[in-house]
């Protein structure tokens, strides 16, 4: 088998993405496509298994610090450690799912202000 060098390697990559079909640009405020999950979130067509959950979530990027994604990886081994096998498996993204729906409960309550909070938790 023959070596290929950096540059064709880099060449057929190029070449598969202009092959590949644009990705659709989201305007401001517009959800983003989800790819055709929205027909038949758990692909309960005749003969079909259903998807696993991770499929029928909607992509977003976040850009965390070192610390926080060591922190959200030891936190997720520990708990699936401690569930020995029972249930789905925790990972990162699970941990920050979770942490986004206790943000949005936090906040749903009356009377409460993301500048009150932040003002008590500087950082």
């Amino acid at each position: 088998m023959k070596r290929k060098r950096l540059a064709e390697l880099v060449r057929e990559e190029a070449g598969d993405l202009q092959e590949a079909p644009a990705p659709r640009e989201e305007r401001p405020g517009e959800a983003p496509h989800r790819g055709g999950l929205e027909a038949s979130p758990k692909g309960e067509g005749p003969g079909e298994r259903p998807l696993p959950p991770y499929l029928t979530y909607v992509r977003k990027e976040c850009r965390l610090r070192p610390d926080q994604l060591d922190a959200l990886t030891a936190l997720a081994r520990r708990l699936n450690r401690e569930r020995r096998g029972k249930g789905e498996r925790i990972t990162e993204n699970t941990l920050i799912r979770w942490a986004v729906d206790l943000l949005l409960e936090q906040y749903a309550r009356p009377n409460k202000t993301l500048e009150e909070e932040s003002s008590r938790n500087p950082g």
